[in-house]
């Protein structure tokens, strides 16, 4: 009872920029999380929600781009909200 996607399914889950292939696209996507992380911390500390809004501003400006643009995508914020939540 096993469901198999089709192959354009898995093919599109992979598309984001936000999934590098290579050591250095990697790396460069970690750094950029990271700097988001980093970039909410100023909003925990004083008690502010990270909403939304917030997560966005912070992953496109790490990113230098829009989730739209394919620069980063919403499972990488949560990634970034979820380092930042340990740095905190």
């Amino acid at each position: 009872m096993n469901a198999m996607l089709p192959a354009t399914s898995l093919a599109t889950a992979h598309s984001f920029s936000a999934h590098p292939t290579s050591a250095h696209a990697s790396r460069e996507v970690a750094e950029a999380t990271y700097t988001a992380a980093t970039a909410l911390l100023p909003t925990m500390e004083v008690g502010g929600r990270i909403n939304a809004s917030v997560l966005r501003s912070a992953m496109q400006a790490a990113f230098r781009g829009t989730d739209a643009e394919g620069a980063w995508d919403w499972k990488t914020a949560y990634d970034a909200c979820e380092i930042a939540s340990v740095l905190f």
